[in-house]
Parts: C-alpha cells; sequence; structure tokens
C-alpha cells in the first residue's frame, strides 16, 4: 500500500498527523443546518460559450447575484466551473493564480450574504458533458487525471480554514456515456476516489459531493459505501421531453402530468425519477438536488405545475436545490418567453410566478 492509499483509509491519514477520523469512528460526518436552496451561477461557467458571446457569462461572478439571493431568502450557490479559466495559456499543471483570485471573490461574497458556495467543474481536464470535446479522457488518460487531482488539491489547500457551513466542493459535472470519453461508473469512481485523497492529504474534514452517474440521473453504486464526507448529486430534468422542450425537435407539445399516466405529476416523479434515490436517502446518504430546471420554450402552466411537483418532493424529503439557473433561457431571469408575466427587476425581466414557488418551498 502506497503512502496515498494509506492515507485514503482514514485510520492512516490520522498516523500521518491529518485531522481525519478513522472510518467507523465517533466523528460525525458534516450536515448543512438547514436545506440548502437556490441557484447555479454562471459567471465562469464556458470561455467558449463566453467567447461566442454569451451574456450569462462574464469571466467572474457579479455580487449583485448574491445580493439578489439573500434578499429572496436562498442559501446556496452552486458555481459549475470551466478549467479552461484557471490555467495558463492551456497548460493543465499551470494555474493561474489571477483568475482563482476571481473564484475567492466568489467565494468571500458567499460569505458576505450568508450564501454557501459550492464549487464544481462543470468542465473538467478530460471530461465536459457539452461540446467542445476534450482532447483527452479524464477517465482513461493519465495526463488529465493527474491535472483534475492536482487541480483540486490546489483548491482544497486554497480554501482550508473556510467552513463546510460556508464552502464544499463537486467533483465533476453529470459523468456520462458521452462519445469519445469511454467512461464507465467504475472508471469514474476510480477518478472520484483518487481526487477525494488529494483533497484529504490538504483539507481532511472538506465536504464533497460526487454527481450522479449518466447526467446525475442515477446513483452510483461503484462509489458506494461513499467515502467520510462525501455526498451525491441529483440532476433532475425529467421527463426530459418536457423540460428540454425546444431544444431538440419534438413532436408534441408537453403537457403535465404525462398524457399517458393516470396518476398526479407529483406521483410520476415519485415512481419514475425519485425511487431510484430514496433507498440511499434513507440509510442516510446526504443527496442534494444539484440541477434542475427547465427551457424557456415547455407552455409556462405546464413547468409550473412540474416546478412546483419537484418542490413538494424536495420539501417532504428534506432535499436541497439548486436550480439550473438564474438568468437566460433556463432562468427566471430574461429568459426569452412570450407566455408569462415579468416583474421589471433592477434592469431584468424576472419571472415572479416562478421565483414565489420557489420561495415557498424554500
Amino acid at each position: 500500500m502506497n503512502r496515498r492509499e494509506f492515507l485514503q483509509t482514514g485510520c492512516g491519514a490520522m498516523m500521518a498527523g491529518a485531522a481525519l477520523p478513522c472510518w467507523g469512528a465517533t466523528t460525525r460526518p458534516w450536515r448543512p443546518k438547514e436545506r440548502l436552496c437556490g441557484f447555479n451561477l454562471l459567471g465562469m461557467f464556458c470561455q467558449t460559450k463566453m467567447a461566442e458571446g454569451d451574456k450569462r457569462i462574464f469571466g467572474y461572478f457579479p455580487e449583485d447575484r448574491f445580493r439578489w439571493m439573500k434578499g429572496w431568502g436562498f442559501n446556496f450557490a452552486r458555481l459549475p466551473l470551466d478549467y479552461r479559466f484557471f490555467i495558463k495559456d492551456g497548460d493543465w499543471m499551470q494555474l493561474d493564480d489571477a483568475q482563482l483570485k476571481k473564484l475567492d471573490q466568489a467565494v468571500a461574497y458567499g460569505r458576505k450574504y450568508g450564501i454557501h458556495v459550492n464549487i464544481d467543474f462543470h468542465r473538467a481536464p478530460g471530461y465536459c458533458c457539452n461540446d467542445p470535446m476534450e482532447p483527452k479522457s479524464l477517465f482513461v488518460d493519465p495526463e488529465p487525471q493527474e491535472a483534475f487531482t492536482r487541480l483540486w488539491r490546489a483548491l482544497a489547500k486554497r480554501y482550508k480554514g473556510i467552513s463546510n457551513d460556508e464552502l464544499t466542493f463537486d467533483l465533476v459535472n453529470e459523468p456520462a456515456t458521452v462519445k469519445g470519453y469511454d467512461a464507465t461508473p467504475a472508471r469514474y469512481a476510480a477518478v472520484a476516489r483518487r481526487a477525494i485523497a488529494a483533497i484529504r492529504e490538504e483539507d481532511a474534514e472538506r465536504f464533497i459531493m460526487s454527481d450522479g452517474w449518466l447526467w446525475g440521473n442515477e446513483p452510483v453504486k461503484e462509489l458506494r459505501p461513499l467515502p467520510y464526507n462525501v455526498g451525491e448529486s441529483v440532476h433532475c430534468y425529467s421527463p426530459h421531453p418536457l423540460t428540454h422542450y425546444g431544444v431538440h425537435q419534438a413532436k408534441e407539445v408537453p403537457v403535465w402530468p404525462p398524457k399517458d399516466w393516470s396518476g398526479t405529476g407529483k406521483e410520476w416523479l415519485e415512481q419514475k425519477y425519485f425511487a431510484a434515490w430514496e433507498p440511499y436517502r434513507q440509510a442516510g446518504d446526504f443527496l442534494h438536488l444539484g440541477e434542475f430546471g427547465f427551457y424557456y420554450r415547455p407552455p409556462h402552466k405546464v413547468v409550473m405545475a412540474w416546478l412546483e411537483d419537484v418542490l413538494k418532493i424536495c420539501k417532504e424529503r428534506n432535499l436541497g436545490w439548486a436550480m439550473w439557473n438564474l438568468d437566460g433561457k433556463f432562468g427566471l431571469m430574461d429568459n426569452g418567453r412570450t407566455d408569462c408575466v415579468f416583474e421589471d427587476f433592477e434592469g431584468h425581466k424576472l419571472d415572479r410566478q416562478a421565483l414565489d414557488l420557489l420561495i415557498k418551498y424554500r
């Protein structure tokens, strides 16, 4: 057993002088004091889209987003990041401190406004569920694996001392069978465990989220039992023909509940989607709905009914959530809808009905 493997067992970390408890020791894993509910913020989401003029992506995180969330009573911001913002001249192994300071500022805004910040790599070295494709695979190639591990090690060291109540990590967004990456649940679990071990060597108590398999839809059985202070992020865009109507070609305008279903919409979600996660929640795994939402093209009345059912289930099961996202075509503001009443809000067009539903069930 090498040093990293020994430290990963937990007991070895204690012998090495770290504060990490042995697996099964009396130290309790971290849990939030209240449900964490809020939004995904896309300030550093995709370098490619920013270059193409996507107005949601600023290359930094504006303070007003944190202020708005605080004013509405939310307490959580997931930051899906593109690693390319944080490296020098395309070199995976060279981090750009000036760019990392922009992430520092987002963490500081979170602390200022009482918003828990969750750092997530939507695009990691060697993997992204969206175009453009990475040149090598995080799941099979040594170079991106090393770059990914080094990146998380650097962030763990950088933010050590900030409590889990204020900051958590989310390893990589939506591992899945995206063409060209040769990903499998077992290969993902191996990458995740290596990154977790690197984080633990720098910050033994940092809480870490791992996204579910197949775009966050299925529990990763290969990662269980979940390591100490690790939870799983659930992503609900189900049923996909409803939430993504208009993104892809569709024959029929969606309705809710689905027309071939005899029960309620809430029952459909409970049986067709959340049932797969329920045994793990009941067993004590920490689960969080890290993404859910809908495109601007489905009828507003339909998505409001779907949204309320999702929120009801989350409240009943004590699941926190982060809507994708705050502004843009999947957002509450400036989404381009023509079938809802907008409220003028600090120079933006705000879907007040959707916001009121979120406030009701936060």
